[in-house]
């Protein structure tokens, strides 16, 4: 079985972000006084500088569950028990970029904590078994129909009302990390979970350590020691075959780094005189949509329409860009909780003598995500090349972006969320997917094999 990495990942860092003192703030105790100004203070920072927060429910709602959880509060709660009531504001918003800080852990109760040792996926309505790191034997690829004498539909219904993002996307993100939901999240069990499969076994599994889950995990599948590669260049039969990973340009590569990256392999191609080009972005989880951008212009010489949308205006996004010299006039001008239009514009090809001038494809998987997927939105809407593979598990080509960070004054839970909201070239259609033309199996396919299949 395939090691997932997000499964060590999580196992590495089981908060969104990093917490200080951690020990001290998880045996804190707030006064109710505190926790009113905190649950005031995200309200506040939600309407003022989130795009739209009244996607997925209505205002009256969003007042409704806001009223609720401040008469929820009293004096003596924790950080964690403020956290589990003051998160649905931020789970609501179906801003996919979204996201809350995980509650404190001691390091004696992290040492100590007891998960889940299975993985599952969500899959046309079904919970299917996909890992299996304990003791007991079990089928993968058994659909695993209740937990605990709970229907398992119902158990990631309310897994799933923890989940920020899109709302769509809760239950198989809930199924996802399931082996952790169930523990520390939503149903709390820390013992045996009994199980009942559609293949008619029963099992009771035991609950593992984290650092035994970890063992079983790198015991099972080790851990390949191959360093992330954020582009590579090779030529495949008669194909230039491109593999973009990121389009990060903080951690990885200026944009004037991307540039030059992006001269050498297209001055390459040219050497290796090939007619058809792959750009690959399967697993590219996105960075800054101007790599993008830029890399278009080494493969299209169409005029294209970019993206559209909105930009709220408020006093919270405006003092960042301030304290980070990225002020912008026009944006000042408008009234706080006003929006500057994002204009589509369409952008003439330039001069590139390095520019591939053959068949080009861009590879799509489950793993776009973010600006690879407006990348790849861009390109299929204006034609520039054909877009195949498989459709994206999780975000939307329409979504909310530009982030901004808070973090409450008094339990300090940080939180943020999208600033503006972006509409693809080809408008606000339905479903909101990216849909390639033609679909493709890339699941453990080799660079050769992807290519067979265009």
């Amino acid at each position: 079985m395939k090691l997932k990495l997000t499964l060590i990942a999580a196992l590495l860092f089981q908060s969104a972000f990093a917490q200080k003192n951690c020990n001290e703030l998880y045996t804190q105790k707030f006064t109710r006084q505190q926790l009113e100004q905190d649950i005031d203070f995200m309200k506040e920072k939600i309407i003022n500088a989130h795009v739209n927060p009244y996607t997925e429910i209505s205002k009256s709602e969003f007042e409704k569950k806001y009223t609720d959880i401040r008469k929820s509060l009293k004096n003596g709660m924790t950080q964690r028990e403020f956290y589990y009531l003051a998160k649905p504001l931020i789970v609501t918003l179906n801003d996919e970029h979204s996201s809350m800080s995980d509650f404190c852990v001691t390091d004696s109760i992290k040492k100590s904590m007891k998960v889940l040792p299975l993985k599952f996926k969500y899959e046309n309505g079904k919970m299917i078994l996909t890992e299996n790191y304990s003791d007991s034997t079990l089928n993968i690829g058994d659909e695993l129909i209740s937990l605990n004498s709970i229907p398992v539909n119902e158990v990631l219904e309310t897994c799933a009302q923890t989940i920020p993002g899109a709302k769509e996307e809760r239950i198989s993100v809930a199924a996802d990390k399931f082996w952790i939901m169930i523990n520390k999240y939503c149903y709390f069990i820390t013992d045996d979970y009994n199980l009942n499969f559609k293949s008619g076994l029963q099992k009771a599994v035991k609950s593992i350590s984290l650092e035994q889950l970890k063992a079983n995990a790198s015991k099972s599948q080790p851990i390949k020691n191959d360093n992330f590669n954020p582009v590579d260049y090779k030529k495949v039969k008669d194909y230039a075959y491109l593999t973009v990973n990121t389009f990060d340009d903080k951690g990885t590569f200026t944009l004037e780094e991307w540039k030059t990256k992006f001269d050498s392999i297209f001055a390459q191609i040219k050497k290796d005189n090939v007619n058809k080009l792959v750009i690959d972005v399967h697993n590219n989880s996105g960075g800054n949509s101007a790599v993008g951008n830029l890399l278009i212009s080494y493969f299209s010489d169409k005029p294209y329409h970019t993206y559209q949308g909105r930009w709220k205006k408020s006093k919270e996004y405006a003092d960042y860009l301030k304290a980070n010299n990225k002020e912008s006039p026009e944006y000042n001008r408008i009234k706080d909780g006003g929006y500057y239009p994002i204009l589509s514009r369409t952008v003439a090809a330039g001069n590139n003598p390095l520019r591939f001038n053959g068949k080009t494809y861009v590879i799509v998987g489950k793993n776009t995500f973010s600006s690879a997927m407006m990348f790849s939105v861009m390109v299929l809407d204006n034609k520039l090349a054909d877009v195949v593979g498989e459709m994206p598990e999780k975000g939307h080509p329409n979504h909310f972006g530009e982030l901004i960070q808070f973090q409450t004054p008094n339990t300090k839970l940080d939180f943020l969320f999208g600033v503006k909201e972006w509409i693809r070239p080809a408008g606000n259609i339905q479903p909101n997917r990216l849909i390639p033309t033609k679909i493709i199996d890339l699941k453990d396919k080799t660079e050769a094999q992807i290519t067979d299949q265009l």
